[in-house]
């Protein structure tokens, strides 16, 4: 599937937002509006969300790690966090090249994985997810292989992928996904060039055969800069790309940031509609501390992407996105737009931490104390 098929009449696209955003109820936001773009159904929304803006009502549950936490439980460098149906939740801990699970209280049930190369080693933890049975997937970006494990913790088995990836997501059906990033090279002068990137979504079989591969979707460039004989990376992680995952029905959604766009596809890339809203781009206050020379090499956007690109899925499918915000506001709340399984924007969500998962009314977050510890968090909400 082409880039092009993907994303095309972007601009079409853009005028069916506008004209949605437009057409505002006196008695609240205006709905969101269907059109047809090549046979694809596009679902264009306001800027303003069905139900409304607000805070939910937090109450903390339990918490892990921490100078305080009377288990002496120490998270080291958590990066994500997953939760099975039965409640256990487990954190992939970069620091420790572990995983730690933890039941449905908060009480510590094991450590899976240790940093090797053998059978059953992690060398790099780059990402997680659990299968329908609660089965654990871990992608070993080093090893360039995906090994799973029970929920006990018992190595099952691996298999090597074709090419390095950075994301890996299992549908209901057992396939795993993971994402694949190819490079082209632009020579900009004799000390710079810039890469561009694509990235391609590759779907395996649950025992790791017949890969088929969905894309390429926009991916994020590099500037590559020599010194001597060594390089420096200048890439910035607020470049505009693709971020990517699977829903509770299996279908993929692949969102570009550089707009507020994303498509819904089958497990075989067949796009099923699209949606967005309309949104007013914010200025990236990076730039400002740039000087005129830097800016002519710098991957920095003028305006912050609309969204962050790891967004999730709550039990009920709705589509959980974070907005960007500048480092300089980074006593501003963290919001989330939500959208349904549709394609409809539901409502815009404030909180005062970085959500990673919504389970059942509860929130699972990775909160820094102030004396710079890492702990897990699990809040009751109410909206």
């Amino acid at each position: 599937m082409s880039k092009a098929k993907i994303f095309s009449n972007r601009m079409i696209f853009r005028i069916a937002i506008g004209i949605a955003a437009a057409v505002i109820s006196q008695n609240g936001p205006a709905a969101a509006q269907n059109k047809l773009d090549n046979a694809v159904r596009m679902v264009a929304n306001p800027s303003q969300p069905k139900n409304g803006l607000g805070s939910p009502k937090l109450t903390e549950l339990w918490s892990v790690g921490g100078e305080k936490d009377p288990s002496g439980e120490l998270l080291n460098r958590p990066f994500e966090i997953k939760v099975a149906t039965d409640g256990t939740v487990y954190v992939l801990d970069r620091g420790d090249t572990c995983i730690r699970s933890f039941d449905a209280s908060g009480k510590f049930i094991r450590q899976i994985g240790r940093k090797g190369q053998g059978p059953g080693d992690i060398e790099t933890l780059c990402w997680f997810d659990l299968d329908s049975q609660g089965r654990i997937y871990v992608l070993d970006w080093q090893n360039k292989r995906v090994s799973r494990f029970e929920r006990d913790g018992k190595f099952l088995g691996s298999f090597r992928l074709e090419k390095f990836a950075a994301q890996i997501r299992i549908d209901p059906s057992g396939r795993i996904f993971c994402g694949e990033k190819s490079r082209g090279t632009e020579a900009l002068s004799s000390e710079f060039r810039r890469i561009e990137q694509t990235l391609s979504i590759a779907r395996y079989a649950p025992d790791g055969g017949s890969s088929v591969r969905i894309g390429p979707f926009p991916a994020d460039p590099i500037i590559m800069k020599a010194q001597g004989e060594s390089v420096m990376s200048l890439s910035s992680p607020q470049a505009p790309q693709t971020g990517w995952g699977i829903d509770p029905e299996g279908r993929l959604w692949a969102g570009f940031n550089g707009a507020y766009e994303i498509g819904v596809f089958d497990p075989d890339g067949k796009p099923l509609f699209r949606f967005g809203r309309e949104f007013k781009p914010v200025k990236n206050k990076a730039l400002d501390k740039l000087t005129i020379q830097n800016r002519k090499t710098t991957t920095l956007p003028e305006f912050l992407p609309a969204f962050v690109q790891d967004f999730f899925f709550d039990e009920k499918g709705n589509a959980w996105f974070r907005m960007y915000r500048n480092e300089e506001d980074k006593d501003e709340p963290y919001r989330y737009d939500v959208f349904s399984p549709e394609g409809v924007y539901l409502r815009q969500i404030a909180v005062p931490f970085k959500i990673y998962q919504v389970r059942n009314g509860k929130m699972y977050a990775i909160v820094e104390t102030e004396d710079g510890f890492k702990t897990l968090k699990c809040y009751q909400f109410q909206i």
